[in-house]
């Protein structure tokens, strides 16, 4: 009987092999890492992502092709705190991993967390080659940098981001039965188990482990890293260049003006009419001058508000793609779990901390939120409303005296 038994566990021991999942936050699981972070980066990213889709939504700021693709990134990042940071919640307080219950959310699960961080991405860089070409190519950018153009930007890269990860949806997850090892006893349930995982050994587990796994680092991570130093650099060049230029056009003094709009102090002295149209032309240039630092002032303020979500991807997923290149093949050893929990928490504060650097860097956002407050105001106290239309009655009828 013993002989029998230990050839059916050998057996067993064969034909059963330890899953190899996609790489999920249920396999760095650390208990020592606090659980209440993952809940509170979710309630952040949640509340400041639908505030700045409102915000960008307006008429001011929704014309513009940059905020056109900020207020769509602030739709997928959603997606990504829903279905990352949600995964985890349900699996630190709920014991409940939501891809082993069945092979169609195995698949839809992974489909769309890789599809909603691969698309948060690749809006990042572009959000940075639509700056970069605004700047350096302002004749290409009349056509490239409008909302049309942006809108089909947008959904190619939708398209793109579905394409690379599809085959999840047809090749991921598996079904294996129950084996119960109970006083050196076998027993064989009919019940089935769902591992949402490559099975070991067959060519599509080949292709996920690691070759998936590297374009995942290069399209989350890597090449967009790229796209934004460049972007980055050739968009400093062309401020500070400008910078420069305004600079010495400021630094000119009256009478170097003067004489470049062909006056001569004899002229201004014998005759009243020069003077009154060089004072003239005077201040046509300087309203000239107004206007294209006020164009100058936007374009870096949408510069800052670039860069500073750029730093951000940087700071935030930097550390996660390092320590991926560095020690690969070792994240599930105990002693890196709870460096992989700080790291992919880091990760996924980049898609809930935008907000706060739209709110520090751009004036137009800062504006928007005021007026979105005041609005509300207005709404919600009818008194106020009628105060103030009564004050503007006031105001005409005084005028109309006058």
């Amino acid at each position: 009987m013993t002989e029998t038994v230990i050839t059916q566990n050998e057996f067993i021991k064969s034909y059963i092999h330890s899953p190899y999942p996609l790489e999920t936050y249920e396999d760095y699981l650390d208990p020592k890492f606090p659980s209440y972070v993952t809940v509170l980066l979710l309630i952040i990213g949640l509340f400041g992502n639908s505030l700045s889709a409102l915000v960008f939504n307006k008429k001011p700021l929704k014309k513009n092709s940059t905020f056109i693709y900020l207020r769509v990134l602030c739709y997928v990042d959603i997606l990504v705190l829903f279905f990352g940071l949600g995964d985890i919640i349900l699996i630190t307080y709920f014991k409940f991993v939501i891809r082993n219950q069945s092979i169609i959310m195995c698949r839809m699960h992974t489909f769309l967390t890789y599809w909603s961080t691969h698309l948060s991405s690749f809006i990042i860089a572009s959000v940075s080659v639509d700056r970069a070409i605004a700047t350096n190519f302002i004749g290409f950018a009349k056509f490239y940098c409008t909302q049309k153009t942006a809108h089909k930007i947008i959904i190619s890269l939708g398209f793109l981001s579905a394409l690379i990860n599809m085959h999840t949806l047809f090749f991921l997850g598996y079904h294996e039965n129950y084996f119960l090892y109970f006083n050196s006893t076998v027993f064989v349930t009919n019940k089935t188990a769902c591992y949402c995982a490559s099975l070991y050994g067959t060519n599509y587990d080949k292709f996920m482990n690691p070759y998936f796994q590297w374009l995942d680092l290069i399209f989350y991570a890597i090449l967009p890293f790229i796209i934004m130093f460049l972007c980055t650099f050739f968009i400093l060049r062309v401020i500070f260049m400008s910078n420069k230029r305004m600079e010495s056009k400021l630094s000119r003094n009256s009478f170097a003006f003067l004489r470049a709009n062909g006056a001569t102090p004899t002229d201004t002295e014998a005759n009243a009419e020069p003077k009154t149209s060089l004072s003239t032309r005077f201040k046509k240039s300087f309203i000239r001058q107004n206007t294209k630092s006020n164009r100058f002032n936007k374009t870096l303020h949408l510069t800052y508000t670039l860069v500073s979500i750029n730093a951000l991807f940087i700071c935030l997923v930097g550390p996660l793609a390092v320590v991926l290149i560095t020690i690969k093949g070792k994240e599930k050893v105990t002693e890196n779990k709870l460096l992989f929990n700080i790291l992919y928490i880091l990760a996924y504060s980049n898609h809930s901390f935008n907000f706060i650097f739209y709110g520090l860097s751009s004036p137009p956002y800062r504006i928007a939120i005021k007026n979105l407050i005041h609005s509300k105001g207005r709404t919600s106290n009818p008194s106020w409303n009628t105060s103030q239309c009564y004050r503007s009655k006031s105001i005409r009828t005084n005028k109309s005296d006058k």
